[in-house]
């Protein structure tokens, strides 16, 4: 064992041969891509001595430091925040550095989905991204799914219909309407509030934003964005 008192921490030791900063050098240390004497060591405050070799996993380091999407299908009555981010990503993630609890407190939620709505749910910290998403000048569109019980009635249609949005039945029974909904700076909320006081609404289902679709996800499942995926 090394004592406190000899060598230097590995953070420190990682910024210097790596030429990057000491924040970058921690984020590849929690990640799980740097290796000391031939062993993973995922403290960046672990003390090493100058003959200690300190080896750096690549393929690691660019995951660690290259931003990150994720995107969630958020049950209905479900809290939509870091926690909630924590408990389905973080304890189940194939790459627990890559995904651990750092990284993921420093995530932010663009479009907000409300806790009686389901579907796409979208963390990241890629500023790009959260520029994009959160541009009011020109709103992303989105499109909701909404299950209304019983049939609903034509002059519902006609009055969803307007500026900036377009709305059609997608699938109609004698027990209940899914009605498609699609247009720009969509509130879920005020949403499904305004569907409820018309029909009993069942469920409202974010299915898309952008190009970016819910599927193939099921309730509580995620994935992270590829890069050559865009909104």
């Amino acid at each position: 064992m090394i004592s406190s008192e000899e060598g230097i921490r590995l953070a420190k030791r990682v910024a210097a041969e790596q030429n990057c900063s000491r924040r970058e050098a921690e984020a590849l240390i929690v990640a799980g891509g740097v290796q000391v004497a031939g062993k993973v060591v995922t403290d960046p405050a672990r003390r090493v001595r100058p003959e200690q070799a300190v080896q750096v996993n690549r393929l690691v380091s660019m995951a660690a430091l290259a931003p990150m999407t994720l995107v969630l299908f958020k049950p209905a009555h479900r809290v939509a925040n870091l926690a909630w981010l924590q408990d389905t990503v973080g304890l189940k993630a194939p790459q627990p550095g890559i995904w651990g609890p750092e990284r993921l407190a420093k995530m932010q939620m663009p479009l907000p989905l409300a806790k009686p709505a389901s579907g796409l749910c979208i963390f990241t910290d890629d500023v790009g991204v959260l520029r994009h998403l959160e541009d009011r000048r020109s709103p992303m569109e989105q499109e909701w799914m909404a299950t209304l019980s019983g049939e609903v009635p034509e002059s519902l249609i006609k009055a969803l219909n307007g500026p900036g949005i377009r709305a059609s039945i997608n699938r109609q029974t004698e027990q209940l309407t899914v009605l498609r909904i699609a247009g720009k700076d969509i509130d879920g909320l005020d949403l499904g509030r305004w569907l409820d006081e018309q029909c009993p609404l069942q469920d409202l289902r974010r299915q898309r934003v952008g190009r970016l679709s819910l599927a193939p996800l099921e309730p509580g499942q995620w994935r992270q964005l590829e890069g050559y995926e865009r909104f």
